[in-house]
């Protein structure tokens, strides 16, 4: 199977395993870890029977069980798979191959009068069990087999026990003997976990009397629920509907009399009666699922599948009741003592929607695939040593019919991998980077900085580079982190031919700005001038750059942060990500050039036909004094990126510059430092809301900061960008060392800032 997703979907690699065993364990351990912790909920010393143990989810369920403290016992297929079993921490093994136990895994036969020997052949399976487990029988199953084993497996558990299943790879059939046991409603109904508001279907069984249906029906009604009956007959469902305030009632005989619904004994065999299976879909579960679901159907729930089905003894109806059930929560109870009666229902129905079927004395439990929290529960076992990964017998592409084989007729043990699309040197490898290396890629590292530099086609001489920003926690804009980003440009354009460059933050964020404390120790405004002005220098080599610079914005793009990807050629944005430019809350304006970027992206953005230009230029100027963050879509329909990805921005961005470097891109590459020209600019002050930020910067107050920006926004498009920029710098130097701007500073990092003005946006 082959799964394309995005980067945000994927879970941290631990680095303890080379390719092939990482890329082995996700669908196996991480299956079986969520269905022996969180189905099956398995205890300390426990006993736990494995079905198939030497295959690949069987090793891990025997490991999984060793490491919660159970005590575990597998089923096998020859001795030397025994052996393994035992080596990987189980007490003991059952080589289900063995003359003595042959005969015991078969199904359950439909006719009553074959179960007694069904029973017999059984017994000597029992026997080895019990001498494996101090004489007892089993608390936990874990199965996967299905039709040929699941019977016995049943067999083996001891009161109050779980079968816990994830598949059933020799058919999807499953039947099994009930076991003694009964329990009142209010009890069954409690394990079921039955809540208010709840959908409850109940069948009743026909005749004057039925205590057990009445008592269901009196405690789920009690408990809240909405409870529709299902009848053998319309006089059974008009005791019913007299006796008790049920949603609704469904009468078998009204069904089979105007929907032509037949109700047989038991589900037809799916595996050896495809035919009869599918009549059965038609006849019955279609018109009684139709019927139930127009009683029970809420805007939540419009099928009305029912959260709880409660069951009955004496009858075979338990294929229906898990073809209903509501899918993930669903659960069927039995209140009676099932010893005399044989069941049967779909696997999938019960495995891949994660229902229940509790008895009073057992109970199964379906469960599928993890879910991304039980995966990341399961790396950090592994990455503690806690668990290992049983390495992969790895095989080469031409082998992969000759694998499938062995699977087949079951004689493999553990996991096998195939390489796609890769070679042996691979397999050895333990990290993304030993993996771009094999693939050709380069590495520039720094401190803060890192590139990659990757060939656009194997063997081709065409490259394309990622540059990193990695300075954790906020991978801030300082001196530093300036002094490597430029070592980076200066290798980069060594680089001859390369043809496209991606920008993007290390770790959850882009960039969230200038490095605060290192302004706050400036004591000069002309320092902190010349850092301003240094930073807009390599943004404008940024922008100039040969080879276009991408910019891929997950998490934060605040200050200096929008300022570098406002910079770029071409901006991608995630859509959890927020761009913004904060400064004013510090008592100070942008210095990287932010006050003559945002603008001219604007009017970009209005000469596109995004919008009218005055307008537009109004949203620019309120991002820069009311100092809120903004959505991707919003910065997208401001013009502060070009696209808004999904989920990924870096694959995307790593996407466009592909394509760049094919010649297959056609969008318009275009940095706002790249047009230096003056242009006309509108009367902005008596702007409604203009005015409205700027009274409230002079209550707090913050005016000289305010009109500082003003200023400077007109200043660039009246003089031209030089003159934006360099103005901008002074500013910026003079502000920062000021008695406001240093206290604003000090306010900012003990995170006692006055209030900003709220967006135009969030005005009441």
């Amino acid at each position: 199977q082959f799964v394309r997703c995005q980067a945000p979907q994927l879970l941290a690699h631990s680095e303890r395993l080379a390719l092939p065993a990482g890329a082995s364990y996700m669908l196996d351990l991480e299956t079986v870890y969520k269905a022996l912790y969180d189905v099956a909920r398995v205890e300390v010393g426990e006993r736990v029977f494995v079905e198939g143990a030497a295959g690949g989810t069987g090793l891990y369920a025997v490991a999984c069980a060793v490491l919660r403290g159970a005590r575990a016992t597998g089923l096998v297929s020859t001795e030397a798979k025994g052996r393994l079993v035992v080596d990987r921490g189980a007490a003991a093994f059952v080589n289900r191959k063995d003359p003595a136990v042959a005969g015991a895994f078969a199904p359950v036969p439909r006719e009553r009068e074959a179960r007694a020997g069904w029973r017999a052949a059984g017994d000597k399976l029992l026997e080895l069990v019990r001498g494996a487990n101090d004489g007892a029988l089993v608390d936990v199953v874990v199965s996967s087999v299905g039709r040929d084993l699941f019977g016995r497996m049943i067999e083996l558990l001891a009161p109050g026990g779980r079968l816990v299943f994830y598949g059933a790879t020799t058919g999807y059939t499953l039947a099994f003997l009930g076991k003694p046991g009964a329990a009142p409603a209010r009890e069954m109904l409690r394990r079921a976990g039955l809540r208010p508001m709840h959908g409850v279907l109940i069948y009743c069984g026909g005749g004057a009397a039925d205590p057990v249906g009445e008592d269901a029906i009196t405690t789920a009604l009690a408990a809240g629920a909405r409870v529709v009956a299902v009848t053998p007959d319309d006089a059974t469902a008009a005791r019913v509907t007299a006796a008790h305030r049920v949603a609704g009632v469904v009468s078998l005989e009204t069904l089979a009399r105007g929907a032509g619904l037949q109700w047989p004994e038991a589900m037809p065999d799916y595996d050896t009666d495809p035919d009869g299976y599918r009549r059965y879909q038609d006849v019955t579960l279609k018109p009684f699922g139709q019927a139930v679901g127009r009683l029970l159907a809420t805007l939540d729930n419009p099928r009305g599948y029912p959260d709880v089905v409660v069951e009955r003894a004496g009858q075979d109806t338990l294929g229906v009741s898990t073809f209903l059930a509501r899918p993930f929560t669903g659960v069927v109870v039995y209140l009676e003592d099932t010893a005399a009666d044989r069941f049967s229902f779909y696997a999938p129905n019960v495995w891949m929607h994660g229902k229940r079927v509790l008895f009073p004395g057992f109970a199964i439990l379906g469960s599928h695939l993890s879910n991304a929290q039980q995966a990341d529960e399961v790396v950090r076992l592994i990455d503690g040593g806690a668990l290992g990964i049983h390495a992969p017998r790895v095989h080469a592409w031409d082998e992969l019919a000759e694998a499938h084989q062995a699977i087949h007729e079951n004689r493999h043990a553990g996991t096998l991998a195939v390489r796609v699309g890769a070679t042996a040197a691979l397999d050895g490898v333990r990290t993304a980077r030993a993996v771009y290396e094999a693939w050709g890629s380069r590495f520039l590292d720094g401190r803060a900085v890192r590139v990659r530099i990757d060939p656009v086609r194997a063997g081709g001489a065409a490259t394309v580079a990622l540059v990193t920003l990695d300075a954790p926690p906020a991978n801030a804009l300082g001196a530093a982190t300036l002094d490597e980003l430029e070592r980076a440009l200066d290798a980069l354009e060594r680089e001859p031919h390369l043809a496209a460059i991606v920008l993007t933050g290390g770790g959850a964020m882009f960039v969230a700005g200038a490095d605060i404390r290192q302004l706050r120790a400036f004591t000069r405004a002309e320092d902190v001038e010349a850092l301003a002005a240094r930073a807009q220098r390599l943004f404008g080599r940024i922008a100039r750059s040969k080879a276009p610079v991408i910019a891929a914005v997950d998490g934060y793009a605040l200050g200096g942060g929008n300022e570098l990807q406002m910079a770029c050629a071409y901006r991608v944005a995630s859509r959890r990500a927020e761009l913004g430019q904060p400064e004013i809350n510090l008592h100070v304006i942008p210095g990287f050039g932010g006050t003559q970027m945002l603008p001219r992206l604007a009017a970009r953005r209005a000469r596109a036909g995004g919008g009218q230009m005055y307008s537009l230029l109004i949203d620019a100027l309120a991002v820069l004094l009311d100092g809120r963050r903004r959505s991707a879509a919003r910065a997208h329909a401001l013009g502060l990126v070009d696209e808004v990805a999904p989920a990924d921005a870096l694959g995307h961005a790593l996407g466009i510059a592909r394509q760049i470097a094919l010649g297959e891109f056609r969008a318009p590459l275009w940095s706002p430092l790249a047009e230096p020209a003056s242009m006309a600019f509108p009367n902005v002050e008596r702007d409604p809301e203009i005015q409205r930020l700027l009274a409230h910067h002079a209550r707090v107050p913050r005016a000289e900061p305010a009109r500082a920006i003003l200023d400077l926004v007109r200043l660039g498009f009246t003089d031209g960008l030089e003159a934006g920029l360099a103005a901008e710098a002074r500013a910026f130097g003079t502000l920062v060392v000021s008695a406001d701007g240093r206290a604003g500073l000090d306010r900012f990092l003990a995170r006692r800032s006055l209030p900003l003005p709220l967006r135009r946006d969030d005005l009441g």
